[in-house]
């Protein structure tokens, strides 16, 4: 039997017509990329990262940028208040702490403002929306008639409700959409005004405001001796002689790593000082001569590159002027001993640090030192979650408070890197 053919034109003559049908799928759907948000908002794209509002009316702010002097906490401390409404002084930041804050990299480049500051400043804007939102709704108006001040909605009828009453309706939980318009400048009351430095006081008064301050309970210290040439080769030292003053717990070698660990740190200091003067190297590379270092530098191969070259011819008559300068090496180093304090407690790790970037360090802790040890331990490890704080300056909760949070999540790493309900990575010891 012969099927009848049908053409596009008998289709069409039969029909009369044609209906298409279609939808917009989301890009969501497709698999394609969010919508960019700005400063660190894109990576780091739930509102729960950066904001959390309290039952007394009070805010935490969580910023992954450190402070290092430049005053940048109280500059995101006032853009934060600025956005929500809330006098300064209700405002409690949270910086540097991997275990709670937003990961941000590293703290460089003069980009703490451009990134944490405009996160915080879209982030703010759409909390308070969604609390004048909430009050609308509980007092039964629109919510272009509210205001808000100091922390506080108002209604046109004089009722109002504090932040602090909707804070258990406030779901934060969700993703920024960076969509509710910041205030514009000229109602700024906070932000482009003079304002307390959060990180003075401690330093002006002897508080906790760097690592070294830090005095946890059982707490000891430690001291590393340093090769005297790159390479050098650790072929002995008087064990016996260190281990017998007084405090010292032990003696640590690993190879050409030499170290010692002691009650106190005077202790930890004098032992130090005698594992060099006993401690025998051989090899490595000398370090330069710095007097001759500028010599050295120029005996080196260069590659030139022209930066910019004046086309105009020289004017006849012109003087050329010709100079060297050159001025002693200068290291881009801390004016202070380095210095790390670390805790392992109930299964957990946490290390305080003066980095600009903990978040780089904690992948470095969690990919050299612990997942070698933690796999050989046992074929299915059971890693303890950690974190890495900057210095104490950098929490600003009163009283501070070191203690690292309890953090869960899946693993990966073999076991070694777990992941928080916040989306941010803990390294374990």
């Amino acid at each position: 039997m012969n099927q009848p053919r049908l053409t596009r034109r008998d289709f069409m003559a039969t029909v009369g017509g044609i209906v298409l049908s279609f939808s917009l799928v989301p890009k969501v759907v497709l698999g394609q990329d969010p919508p960019r948000l700005p400063g660190s908002l894109q990576t780091n794209r739930t509102l729960d990262a950066w904001l959390r509002i309290n039952a007394d009316g009070s805010v935490t702010v969580f910023t992954g940028k450190v402070e290092l002097g430049q005053g940048i906490v109280t500059a995101l401390a006032q853009i934060a208040a600025e956005e929500l409404e809330v006098p300064l002084g209700r405002v409690t930041m949270i910086s540097g702490d991997t275990g709670r804050t937003p990961n941000e990299g590293q703290t460089a480049g003069s980009q703490s403002i451009e990134q944490s500051g405009t996160a915080l400043r879209m982030a703010g804007a759409e909390v308070r929306a969604l609390l004048i939102g909430l009050a609308a709704r509980k007092l039964g108006v629109s919510a272009d008639a509210l205001k808000v001040t100091d922390g506080v909605i108002h209604a046109p009828d004089g009722r109002k409700v504090g932040y602090g009453e909707l804070a258990a309706e406030t779901d934060l939980k969700r993703e920024a959409t960076a969509k509710v318009p910041p205030k514009p400048a000229a109602q700024h009351k906070i932000v482009g005004k003079s304002a307390p430095r959060i990180d003075i006081p401690a330093k002006m008064t002897g508080g906790a405001a760097f690592v070294q301050d830090l005095r946890l309970p059982g707490m000891v210290h430690g001291r590393v001796v340093r090769p005297p040439r790159y390479g050098a080769r650790l072929d002995s030292f008087d064990e016996a002689r260190v281990k017998a003053m007084p405090g010292v717990i032990a003696v640590v070698r690993d190879g050409s790593f030499l170290g010692v660990v002691a009650r106190r740190e005077e202790q930890a200091i004098n032992a130090r000082l005698v594992l060099i003067e006993f401690a025998k190297w051989s090899g490595g590379s000398a370090l330069l001569d710095p007097a001759k270092m500028y010599e050295q530098l120029m005996s080196l191969r260069s590659e030139d590159r022209v930066i910019g070259e004046k086309d105009a011819p020289v004017p006849v008559g012109a003087k050329v002027l010709e100079a060297t300068y050159h001025r002693p090496y200068q290291a881009h180093a801390a004016i202070a001993p380095s210095c790390a304090v670390a805790e392992f407690k109930d299964g957990k790790l946490a290390v305080w640090t003066h980095s600009q970037g903990v978040y780089p360090l904690r992948a470095t802790i969690a990919g050299r030192s612990v997942c070698s040890r933690a796999t050989s331990a046992a074929s299915t490890p059971k890693a303890p979650a950690a974190t890495v704080t900057t210095a104490p300056t950098t929490l600003l909760s009163t009283p501070p408070c070191w203690r690292a949070p309890s953090m869960g999540g899946r693993c990966g790493c073999n076991g070694c890197v777990t992941t928080s309900s916040s989306g941010s990575l803990t390294a374990p010891p």
